[in-house]
């Protein structure tokens, strides 16, 4: 089946924000790395302050372009929940639809596929996010040892310091709201290997919509995009884990 997901349109202005703040991050470390060069370098002093100047509008702007990043996140994400409802429940939330977007069209359309979607839905986000986590992780020790650095032997300045400490800590809170979706998506995961395998059917639905809300808040709260290289790399592979992990649920 031809995959179509409508909603990807929003999510490729989300990732156009996320490049933006890409190569202000590399640019801001490069920046960084010069005013460290120049700085004690009599002739190259008012270099160091141009430089000095940028990095701190370049600190401000990240913070306003973050900002807009995340509201037009959550428009999509919006967009992906109604979507998600449609396919499970058989709505019409959406003005249009995605398909062969989830692998379980095979299933009767109710709450039981809605848990469905979600499980998988769990797996593939548990999986990425923790693919992730390792670039994040290399990423943040970089920026955080060469700006702390820069603020502990060059930026005299208290206003400028304050600036400079914004760009790490952005880095630093992303990556810890990485790391909590990651650990909130593998215990999901872990509940929907649980009522899929071992719950009464009395109280299954219960339990299957108890956890698609965790699931959903966890996904709010983060409010991180996935990396879409990384879910291209490694979808071909997860679909055919998901499907022997259907296989092996009975579902």
């Amino acid at each position: 089946m031809t995959r179509k997901v409508p909603y990807e349109k929003s999510y490729d202005l989300v990732n156009k924000f996320s490049s933006a703040l890409d190569i202000m991050l590399i640019g801001s470390t490069f920046i960084s790395i010069i005013i460290l060069i120049t700085d004690n370098i009599k002739y190259l002093s008012q270099l160091s302050y141009v430089l000095n100047v940028i990095l701190v509008i370049t600190s401000v702007s990240y913070f306003v372009l973050e900002i807009l990043q995340r509201h037009y996140f959550h428009e999509a994400e919006f967009e992906r929940k109604n979507d998600f409802i449609d396919n499970g429940l058989k709505l019409k939330l959406s003005e249009e639809n995605s398909s062969g977007y989830f692998n379980n069209d095979d299933l009767k359309k109710g709450v039981y596929k809605l848990g469905v979607d979600c499980f998988e839905s769990s797996f593939f986000t548990k999986s990425i996010t923790k693919k992730m986590l390792n670039k994040h992780l290399i990423k943040t020790g970089i920026i955080f040892l060469l700006i702390f650095t820069l603020i502990f032997t060059v930026a005299d300045n208290l206003l400028v310091q304050i600036l400079l400490l914004a760009l790490p800590y952005s880095i630093l809170n992303d990556t810890i709201k990485l790391y909590r979706l990651h650990k909130n998506s593998d215990t999901v995961f872990k509940n929907f290997m649980h009522i899929f395998s071992s719950s009464k059917k009395a109280k299954l639905d219960y339990l299957i919509i108890d956890n698609i809300i965790n699931y959903e808040k966890s996904l709010s709260r983060a409010a991180i995009k996935l990396d879409s290289k990384i879910f291209k790399k490694m979808n071909p592979g997860l679909s055919s884990k998901w499907i022997e992990l259907k296989t092996k649920q009975k579902i």
